[in-house]
């Protein structure tokens, strides 16, 4: 079947869907059998935007997919139907969903721009999100070299959980010292 490709991330101007969008029209064109499947919801204006890549990229068979926001169990499940994640995203703090992407143990090919590579390291592939024939390539790399992936993936594991073990401590200390102010007064 198709290599499912997954996308999910609120739809904004900095997210970049439609490069993403643009990449997988051109691997089609190309004659890998690839779709894509786009998960969050988004502001009216780039929500508007991504609807005319979809549009331009439009052939007989429909091989793009935007779902929308989904409650997190059905996003979970996506992560879970996917071969690749891509994270074409220009602009994140800590992109959380990179991390949830590590851990559901997805190789990943992500924006190289901000803290992604700091996340990632070597758990993952870089292209330039706002060229449409970087994206292009690097997918195209990965869908050609599935035993890369697979030692990616180990690593991707790996640094998650590192993440994981901090956050859990993290969110520990602030649930304690939310308990402690509560019992101070």
């Amino acid at each position: 079947g198709s290599i499912r490709l997954l996308y999910v991330s609120t739809v904004k101007k900095y997210k970049h869907q439609w490069n993403l969008i643009d990449a997988v029209g051109l691997l089609r064109k190309e004659g890998i059998s690839v779709e894509l499947h786009l998960v969050g919801g988004g502001d009216s204006q780039a929500l508007e935007i991504m609807r005319n890549a979809i549009h331009r990229n439009k052939s007989g068979k429909n091989f793009i997919f935007y779902h929308g926001g989904l409650p997190y169990e059905q996003t979970l499940e996506w992560y879970n139907k996917a071969d690749i994640f891509v994270f074409p995203s220009t602009c994140e703090n800590l992109p959380v969903i990179l991390l949830e992407a590590m851990t559901a143990a997805l190789p990943i090919a992500s924006s190289d721009r901000g803290p992604m590579p700091e996340v990632l390291k070597d758990a993952g592939l870089y292209f330039n999100p706002e060229s449409v024939t970087s994206v292009k390539n690097c997918l195209r790399y990965m869908i050609e070299n599935p035993d890369l992936l697979k030692s990616v993936v180990a690593k991707a594991i790996q640094d998650s959980q590192a993440y994981n073990w901090k956050k859990c401590a993290d969110e520990t200390f602030a649930f304690l010292s939310t308990v402690y102010e509560k019992n101070k007064t």
